[in-house]
């Protein structure tokens, strides 16, 4: 029996969209922590990731935001296709496609552009948590809703919380932190439905 056009085709989108969402996690994050390995300035304990648009290797980390927001971009477009018909759902798809453009403007308008870099940049950092609260409140699925809820929330307290838990430590911790730990929250949460997109097929 051969099989469908429509569905072999939709197999080849879910799958593609599931190699770029594990993509679009891992490889930005290498090419980062790579900058700030070869920026003999950068501190962990000072500095915000974004300085490292504008440094010596600028050309690497702009690269990491342009790749992960093109990456993810296609993988939320896949998971558009996917993940159900509930609004709530859908919204949330769609504001992590936004964050997804968001973050490839950030290696677009460095810091030197500070006024844009600021909303996008903030468009990053608050959509895609936006996005995981709203697919959790959608879903029906219990695995999805839960690691939805917790990663947006975690993300949101990454980003927001901990910024203002840091000016009580009695050392020094740069924005950097914050920003790694909202970045490795939000790959964890595509990581894993990337794999669904790569077997429920």
């Amino acid at each position: 029996m051969s099989e469908n056009p429509k569905q072999t085709e939709r197999v080849k989108l879910l799958r593609f969209a599931g190699v770029c969402g594990i993509l679009g996690s891992v490889l930005p994050l290498v090419m980062v922590l790579s900058a700030t390995f070869l920026s003999s300035w950068f501190s962990w304990s000072e500095n915000a990731l974004s300085e490292l648009g504008v440094g010596e290797q600028a050309n690497l980390f702009n690269s990491a935001m342009l790749v992960g927001g093109v990456l993810n971009f296609l993988f939320a477009a896949g998971l558009y296709r996917y993940i159900g018909n509930a609004k709530l759902v859908r919204a949330g798809v769609l504001s992590i496609m936004l964050s997804s453009v968001s973050l490839a403007l950030v290696g677009v308008f460095t810091v030197d552009s500070i006024l844009m870099h600021g909303i996008v940049a903030l468009g990053y950092f608050v959509l895609a948590p936006a996005g995981f609260l709203l697919i959790g409140s959608g879903t029906r699925e219990g695995i999805v809703r839960k690691l939805s809820y917790g990663c947006g929330v975690g993300a949101f307290l990454a980003i927001i919380g901990l910024p203002v838990m840091i000016l009580a430590l009695p050392f020094r911790v740069g924005f950097a932190v914050p920003e790694l730990l909202e970045g490795l929250i939000i790959a964890t949460w595509t990581i894993y439905m990337s794999t669904r997109l790569l077997k429920r097929l």
